[in-house]
C-alpha cells in the first residue's frame, strides 16, 4: 500500500503543475502572449540543452538506428490508416489523417516521462522517439504543407529541419556521443561550465512545459463523438503496434530493457503533434477549432492513461 501511495505521489506533481497553468489562465495572472513567449523560451533555450544532454549520455548502438527506421515506418503506415479511416468516419475534416501519426514528444512526452520516472531515465523515451523526429520533419510536415499549398519545397523541408531547436539539440548530442567527447565536455573547465548551464536549463523543461500545457487547456464543450473517433482510431492503431513491438520484435531483436517499454508506451499514448495547427490553413476556422479541440481532449485523456499506467506498471 505504501508503495502505491509513493507512486501516486510522484504523479500528483504533474497534475498540480498542469492545474497551476490552468489557474494562471483563468485568473488572468499572465496573458496568452506571455505564455507564448515562455513557450518559445522553453523550446528554444531549455528543451535543446535537455535533449543534448540526454543523447550525449545514452548508449548508442546500431540497434537504436534500426529501431528508429521501424518507428519511421509505422508512422508512415499511420498516415495511410488515417486516410482510410477518415474517408469512412470523418469525411468533413480534411486534416483528420494528420491526427493519427506522430506524437507530442517535446512539449508533453518528455515532461510526463521525466516527471514520473526521473530526468535520469529520459534517455529511454528520447531513443524511442528518434525515428519519429525524422518522420515529422521529412514526411509529416511536407505532406501537411502540400495539403495547404499543393506544393512542397525540398529546400523548405531541409530548412525547417535544420532550424528546429529540438533537432539541433538531438543531432549535436548524437554527434558528440559518437565522437566520444562526453568526458572532455565534463572535464574541461570551460566546457564543464557550459554543461552546468545546460543542466540548469534542462531542469526548467518539466515544470515550465507542464505549466504552459495547463494554460492551454480549453474546457470547451467539444464534440465527444469526434474525440471518440480520434481516440479509437489512433489508439486502435498504436496499441496493437505497442504489443507487437514489446512482446515479439523487441524481445527477439532489441535488448532495450524495461524502462524502454515504459518509454514506448508513453510515446504511443501521446496526443498528435502540437505543430499541426502551425502548418495548417488559417482560412478554415471551423477546422482549426476542430483540431484544437481534438488536441486538447486527447492531451487530457493521454495524461490520465499515463498516470494509471505508471502506477500499475510499478506495483
Amino acid at each position: 500500500m505504501d508503495n502505491v501511495l509513493d507512486l501516486i505521489s510522484r504523479v500528483i506533481p504533474i497534475f498540480l503543475l498542469l492545474g497551476l497553468g490552468y489557474l494562471i489562465k483563468i485568473s488572468q495572472f499572465l496573458t496568452a502572449k506571455t505564455i507564448d513567449d515562455l513557450k518559445r523560451i522553453v523550446v528554444t533555450f531549455a528543451l535543446p540543452p535537455a535533449l543534448f544532454i540526454t543523447f550525449l549520455n545514452v548508449e548508442l548502438d546500431f540497434n537504436i538506428f534500426v529501431f528508429a527506421l521501424i518507428i519511421f515506418g509505422f508512422n508512415t503506415l499511420a498516415i495511410f490508416w488515417g486516410k482510410f479511416t477518415g474517408k469512412h468516419f470523418s469525411q468533413d475534416h480534411p486534416y483528420f489523417p494528420f491526427l493519427i501519426p506522430g506524437y507530442e514528444y517535446g512539449m508533453l512526452g518528455l515532461s510526463l516521462f521525466a516527471g514520473a520516472y526521473g530526468l535520469e531515465n529520459a534517455g529511454a523515451i528520447a531513443l524511442a522517439d528518434l525515428g519519429h523526429e525524422f518522420f515529422i520533419w521529412f514526411l509529416f510536415v511536407p505532406l501537411l504543407m502540400n495539403t495547404v499549398t499543393n506544393k512542397t519545397s525540398v529546400k523548405g523541408v531541409i530548412g525547417n529541419f535544420l532550424k528546429s531547436p529540438v533537432i539541433i539539440g538531438i543531432i549535436f548530442g548524437i554527434l558528440f556521443n559518437l565522437l566520444g567527447l562526453k568526458a572532455f565536455l565534463y572535464e574541461n573547465w570551460i566546457t564543464a561550465s557550459v554543461m552546468t548551464t545546460f543542466d540548469f536549463l534542462a531542469n526548467l523543461v518539466v515544470p515550465l512545459i507542464l505549466i504552459v500545457i495547463g494554460y492551454g487547456i480549453q474546457l470547451q464543450k467539444a464534440s465527444f463523438k469526434e474525440l471518440g473517433i480520434v481516440l479509437l482510431t489512433r489508439l486502435g492503431f498504436w496499441m496493437p503496434i505497442f504489443l507487437l513491438l514489446n512482446y515479439l520484435i523487441i524481445p527477439l531483436f532489441f535488448p532495450f530493457g524495461k524502462m524502454f517499454t515504459h518509454a514506448l508506451f508513453t510515446l504511443f499514448i501521446l496526443p498528435p503533434p502540437f505543430i499541426l495547427p502551425v502548418f495548417m490553413s488559417k482560412e478554415n476556422k471551423a477546422e482549426e477549432t476542430y483540431i484544437h479541440n481534438m488536441l486538447t481532449g486527447y492531451t487530457l485523456v493521454s495524461m490520465v492513461i499515463f498516470a494509471i499506467y505508471f502506477v500499475f506498471s510499478q506495483v
